[in-house]
């Protein structure tokens, strides 16, 4: 019998505590480290005698976007900006991110060390959060604390125990694991196996719009969680918010708001032009993974065919997403309010045409430029899900990204599910912050038997308790 739980959208990351609720999603009051150790434990003491089991870490489980620290004395040229928004994501720099990452988490070395220790596997599947892992010197920094702490309590592992997936896990006939942002434009890399564009002689990896929106943006936007969506508002509750949170501090939200988008469209623009080719190898690299999953390139291209391509194919949604169309009209609409009130014209003119005509003039491209959001993700990935199981043997197929837990059954026998998992929120109004949930999927397979599946919450917050698919 082989039995797998499944975790994805941890966002772990270094620590910060502020007394004012800046960046309270990084708060060591939302450690649930503690309770994860706690699942581990149950999910491998329930496991039958002789069966195996392995935990999967399906995406985004270490956060490097999160983390804005430098090394008091490095070891390594630092720009001014990378002193304000955080290290580049180089080779070096993002292996240091990951050692502060884990020295702040040391129960979460514990719960691995502990499966590694029991004879059973770790396998990490690559999400865009922490795509660092695709640098070798990053894996090692991992495993290298893996071992450590094995060593300390005098065990040791195997260490083919400890395998990372730049895309997928896939186990025939039974489950597929893959993050999932290949599927969501804000979050996609062009090149997925080969994420990285040569900067001044170094190699750095070619962030998504929402990787890069979050290191420019909302981590400069401390009280809201990056990783909900109640950064999302309305003109008047941002306004509300400014007031509340900025308008009497040294902090500012314009600003940064402002100087962020412009500076995530200029390294946008930038990495669409450096990665308009396929990187050299490309096809020998989707080859590597077909040899390593036991399937043919067939396959692996029908399933990199579903990807779909960044943003950046689409300049005009990211202006839009910055809410830079929205500020060209308002300064034209404002601009004409004046140049109306300096005309010799009736006073009917121009009262009408700021107060009737403009309105509706932005109430008609608004609703004639409805498109993709960042909540459309969500309801396309059990259709994505579909596809994956019509090409490939699987009952299970497990993803997470989109932060919301769901579990969908797409044919007779497959199941899909979701393991996304929502952070607490320092809500925008102030008024508190919502409890925060972790979800899991647990799947137990015995050869041609039904599995058994159940998602479930763990941890503080609200849980309505497991829902089963059989």
């Amino acid at each position: 019998m082989r039995r797998y739980l499944v975790v994805s959208d941890l966002h772990l990351s270094d620590i910060e505590d502020h007394q004012d609720g800046w960046k309270a999603h990084k708060g060591s009051r939302h450690l649930f480290d503690q309770d994860l150790d706690e699942l581990v434990v149950r999910s491998l003491d329930g496991a039958p005698p002789g069966g195996k089991f392995t935990l999967i870490l399906n995406g985004d489980i270490l956060d490097f976007d999160l983390v804005d620290a430098v090394p008091p004395d490095p070891p390594w040229p630092v720009h001014p900006t990378e002193r304000v928004r955080g290290l580049h994501a180089t080779p070096a720099k993002s292996a240091w991110k990951c050692r502060r990452i884990l020295e702040h988490h040391p129960r979460f070395v514990a719960t691995l060390a502990r499966v590694l220790c029991r004879g059973h596997d770790v396998v990490y599947v690559l999400g865009n959060h922490d795509r660092e892992f695709h640098f070798p010197e990053v894996q090692q920094v991992f495993v290298d604390t893996l071992v450590a702490a094995l060593q300390a309590t005098g065990a040791s592992c195997d260490p083919r125990s400890i395998r990372f997936e730049p895309w997928f896990f896939l186990r025939a006939d039974e489950l597929y694991a893959e993050h999932g942002n290949q599927y969501d434009y804000y979050s996609s890399f062009r090149w997925l196996l080969h994420p990285v564009m040569c900067v001044k002689g170094e190699d750095r990896l070619a962030l998504p719009m929402g990787n890069l929106s979050n290191r420019y943006l909302l981590t400069r936007m401390g009280f809201f969680n990056p990783h909900a969506t109640d950064f999302i508002l309305n003109v008047f509750a941002y306004l509300g918010h400014w007031l509340r949170f900025y308008a009497f501090s040294r902090r500012s939200l314009v600003w940064t708001w402002l100087w962020g988008s412009l500076v995530v469209m200029q390294r946008l623009l930038r990495q669409k032009k450096a990665l308009h080719k396929a990187p050299a190898e490309y096809d020998d690299r989707l080859r590597t993974v077909a040899d390593a999953q036991g399937l043919s390139s067939q396959a692996v291209a029908r399933l990199a065919a579903l990807q779909r391509p960044p943003i950046t194919s689409r300049f005009y949604r990211i202006i839009r997403e910055f809410w830079i169309d929205r500020l060209a009209i308002a300064t034209l609409m404002i601009g004409g309010t004046l140049t109306l009130a300096l005309v010799p014209i009736p006073l009917w003119i121009q009262l009408m045409v700021p107060l009737v005509v403009f309105p509706l003039v932005f109430f008609i491209y608004e609703r004639a430029v409805q498109g993709e959001d960042v909540f459309t993700i969500e309801r396309q990935m059990p259709r994505y899900a579909a596809r994956i199981a019509h090409l490939l043997p699987v009952r299970l197929v497990a993803m997470g990204h989109t932060h919301r837990p769901m579990i969908v059954p797409l044919a007779r026998g497959v199941v899909f599910a979701n393991t996304g998992t929502w952070a607490s929120v320092a809500r925008a109004d102030g008024t508190g912050e919502e409890g925060g949930y972790r979800n899991f999927l647990l799947a137990d397979f015995d050869g041609a038997a039904e599995p058994t599946i159940t998602l479930g919450s763990f941890g503080p917050g609200p849980s309505a308790g497991p829902s089963d698919a059989r």
